[in-house]
């Protein structure tokens, strides 16, 4: 099981929209593989597979974590793995004592990322 869950941006290769219409063998059209990008915390890295999601939500308690547009992609298609940072900026709001976003409690947490690291037990199967 992966415990560190970074944030990465996928570059990968997916198959073409199909071509509905009855076409001749000698008209089709020069096709290829269209490549895509995907940016997400990647939950599962392996040999077969990597597994990531765009959106998480309640990373502070490891019992209701969870994690939404998870997306399995086979690692053959893979072009390259890159792995990005978080840039936490103070908001102006920051300095409030409301407990709430954006608040001096919340601007002391741990970055989403490494709340992943905390928690990936629970996302990943």
């Amino acid at each position: 099981m992966q415990t560190d869950c970074p944030l990465v941006i996928i570059r990968w290769q997916d198959s073409a929209q199909p071509i509905s219409a009855w076409k001749y063998l000698s008209d089709l059209p020069r096709t290829w593989p269209i490549e895509c990008a995907t940016v997400g915390w990647l939950l599962k890295d392996n040999d077969d597979v990597k597994v990531i999601c765009q959106s998480v939500g309640d990373l502070h308690n490891p019992n209701n974590a969870q994690a939404s547009g998870i997306m399995t992609i086979p690692a053959r298609c893979v072009i390259s793995i890159e792995r990005l940072s978080e840039e936490r900026k103070p908001s102006a709001s920051a300095e409030t004592d409301s407990g709430g976003i954006g608040s001096a409690e919340n601007a002391d947490q741990d970055s989403d990322s490494a709340r992943m690291q905390q928690v990936s037990g629970s996302l990943v199967a």
